[in-house]
């Protein structure tokens, strides 16, 4: 099993923080270049039990049809997505939501295992581990970037 956890720190109430992350047109303001997501199917509003069925497309080549439920949802607080069928062995994500006051706290928590076993190890290790980095970074440093430069 396969942890990552990054936090960033934005000035904003946490009630736009998690609107903004409730909100799926969002997705694809934060998706990193080269990577396209397209919705197929939701269901809305979302909340606790929730289905998104996504395609995922990497690098204009690699395809996956990625089926996720939301198994936690506390509003201004918590969201949780866990693949049902997918890319993954394993995937769990939590979108964790402090109030810190002025600003809030976003932290990203993803425990995750890779198919293929002894290939998904190196696999990981040349370049996934890598790859799920960027991603997050990428996300938080838009979404920081987003909500800051909207007004209060």
């Amino acid at each position: 099993m396969k942890h990552f956890k990054k936090s960033i720190e934005i000035k904003c109430s946490v009630e736009r923080a998690f609107d903004f992350h409730k909100d799926t047109n969002n997705l694809k303001l934060i998706t990193p270049p080269g990577i396209s997501v397209k919705i197929l199917s939701i269901e809305l509003p979302l909340k606790l039990g929730s289905e998104i069925v996504l395609n995922v497309t990497q690098f204009g080549l690699i395809r996956n049809k990625w089926h996720i439920k939301l198994t936690e949802f506390v509003e201004n607080k918590l969201i949780t997505d866990t693949q049902i069928k997918g890319p993954f062995a394993l995937w769990k994500h939590k979108h964790i939501f402090e109030d810190k006051g002025e600003t809030t706290l976003m932290t990203d928590e993803i425990e995750f295992k890779l198919p293929f076993g002894i290939l998904g190890d190196i696999a990981y290790s040349v370049f996934v581990a890598r790859l799920i980095r960027n991603q997050f970074e990428y996300r938080q440093r838009v979404t920081k970037q987003i909500l800051e430069s909207r007004s209060q």
